[in-house]
């Protein structure tokens, strides 16, 4: 009697130095995929207990490369992207470099292999002005970052096996990166005494890159394409947000200004203020949607 071969689903997670790919990966090693994720200069920040490989998904000789090294993948979970409005603003070249050729060349991997792609994307290609986002509602991108997004966006959804998921993941990178999302900048202004200021009229529904990257595996199951929106079922100001941080660090000796984003000065590129989501599709769907202040909770006490 011969032995029933097992097929095990393979997996590509770009990005995956960064917070959520980082997460994303360890929950497909867990799920039992064969999962491979992709770094381009940051290999310390990547899991050394799980498979990784460089790629500079911006080069397409880079991605042949990973293509020949991989070989057949069932899904792609894109998150490598130029983040940061200021630095893309003033890295215009790399930014398009990054966001949009090499989503494009993550849209033809995707082709090649006809494999799902999940397009990480966010709430910034709105203009943020009313906020409770669906779906449906038109994008309006009002700096150069949430542009550049935004053409990913266009370019995933022209796949017949694309789902582009707008959220804000916000966690603790689990390999030590210093700052580079709001919670990590937030807690190391804080562990430095740093003084700084907090936007107390922009507001957000983010979840922790531990559930989204839990939600993430599960969507390819509830969505053959198209868009989602994912995030916390409340919305807080990151005023709100870091106060609860502030609230962790009792010898905090730094001060912390809460102020309006529009008194910033005038060469701070623009933040839209209503950042967060309307998640009944989602919920509908079936994927259970978090409260904020549990998710800061999870994320401070880890």
């Amino acid at each position: 009697m011969k032995k029933q071969r097992i097929i095990t689903k393979k997996a590509l997670v770009t990005g995956a130095s960064g917070l959520l790919g980082l997460e994303i990966l360890r929950c497909l090693e867990n799920s039992g995929f064969n999962a491979v994720g992709t770094y381009n200069s940051n290999p310390k920040l990547t899991d050394k207990n799980l498979k990784n490989l460089k790629c500079d998904i911006g080069d397409t000789r880079s991605v042949v490369l990973l293509a020949k090294k991989i070989g057949k993948i069932d899904t792609i979970f894109h998150c490598a992207a130029m983040t940061g409005i200021d630095k893309c603003d003033k890295n215009k070249e790399a930014c398009w470099q990054i966001n949009v050729i090499g989503t494009r060349n993550m849209v033809d991997l995707a082709k090649k292999n006809k494999a799902k792609l999940i397009y990480i994307s966010t709430g910034s290609v709105f203009s943020g002005e009313k906020g409770n986002y669906k779906e449906n509602d038109a994008p309006e991108p009002k700096n150069f970052y949430s542009l550049t997004k935004l053409l990913g966006e266009e370019a995933v959804l022209a796949h017949k096996n694309g789902i582009v998921v707008r959220a804000t993941p916000i966690g603790l990178h689990g390999i030590g990166r210093p700052q580079a999302n709001f919670m990590e900048w937030l807690v190391h202004s804080i562990s430095n005494n740093n003084s700084f200021n907090l936007f107390n009229d922009v507001y957000i529904n983010a979840i922790s890159a531990e559930s989204f990257a839990k939600i993430l595996l599960k969507i390819p199951k509830f969505l053959e394409r198209g868009l989602l929106h994912v995030g916390s079922k409340d919305r807080l100001s990151k005023a709100d947000i870091g106060q609860m941080v502030i609230d962790k660090f009792p010898n905090f000796s730094g001060e912390a200004k809460f102020i309006s984003v529009m008194d910033m000065p005038g060469d701070f590129a623009f933040r839209p203020k209503e950042m967060w989501f309307n998640v009944d599709k989602a919920v509908k769907l079936g994927l259970k949607m978090p409260y904020l202040r549990d998710e800061l909770k999870l994320i401070l006490n880890r």
